[in-house]
């Protein structure tokens, strides 16, 4: 539990990519994190969407800006071939993620990489959809041991560690 308490993020900057100057188009900012240049932790980047009405559209594209990628210096956490095949949010805020088997077959590996990935999605989901209490991982519709052989992704990530957005 310390190394939650002592995540590496909380001492880097926020990137951020909003517009500035001139007219910002109608819609809202989304706060999307990737690996930082040096792969040591998680960065912030908001990219701007058009208005999402529910908590499952937001969450969706919130995904999908995560999956395009970052616009600076970032890294990406999600391989570019990844789709999300299945989207949904339970009752008690658990929301389920089923990613095509890209997300398995073209991660980097090692057990820093998954950490990154994982803390990735959680933080942008959570960070966008304040319904989501928990984040469930799912391969081609199926439950799956780990992303690539190092991390349990068994059971949904709790959001409570979640920072809160500058």
């Amino acid at each position: 539990m310390w190394w939650l308490l002592d995540m590496p993020w909380r001492s880097h900057s926020p990137v951020n990519t909003a517009e500035t100057g001139g007219k910002i188009a109608p819609g809202e900012d989304l706060s999307i994190w990737f690996a930082s240049p040096q792969e040591d932790a998680l960065v912030l980047e908001k990219h701007r969407i058009p208005p999402a009405a529910t908590p499952v559209e937001r969450a969706k594209a919130s995904l999908q800006a995560l999956i395009a990628g970052p616009k600076t210096d970032a890294l990406r956490t999600l391989p570019a071939a990844v789709q999300i095949r299945e989207f949904f949010i339970d009752e008690r805020g658990t929301a389920y993620i089923d990613f095509s088997e890209a997300l398995r077959r073209d991660h980097p590996g090692g057990p820093w990489s998954e950490m990154l990935t994982i803390w990735s999605i959680v933080q942008t989901l959570a960070g966008n959809v304040p319904e989501i209490k928990q984040v469930q991982i799912l391969i081609e519709g199926h439950e799956a041991d780990t992303l690539a052989g190092h991390v349990d992704i068994r059971r949904p990530f709790g959001t409570t560690w979640v920072m809160n957005q500058p």
